[in-house]
């Protein structure tokens, strides 16, 4: 079963995206952290192996593991959307 080969954490974010935030990600081989705007949303042990890639992208289709296991996909209704990027540091 897949859901015992793929592991993944996820938090909620509540927060304007319609706003300018600061989004950054410590991605280390012993845990990630993710922060907005300096504040940390989600720091998890769940870390890939290496070696690794990093993709941006804005889209209404998801694909998400449930808590129970189950493969979860559709789509969501989004206005227009884009995405800037000022700098990127590695």
């Amino acid at each position: 079963m897949a859901s015992q080969l793929v592991q993944q954490d996820a938090a909620e974010i509540a927060i304007d995206v319609t706003k300018w935030h600061k989004y950054s990600l410590n991605w280390l081989r012993e845990c990630n952290e993710f922060r907005i705007d300096g504040e940390t949303i989600l720091q998890t042990p769940v870390s890939p192996a290496p070696p690794l890639g990093l993709v941006f992208w804005i889209d209404n289709q998801f694909a998400a593991w449930t808590p129970e296991g189950q493969l979860d996909f559709g789509t969501l209704d989004n206005p227009a959307a884009w995405l800037e990027i000022e700098s990127f540091k590695q």
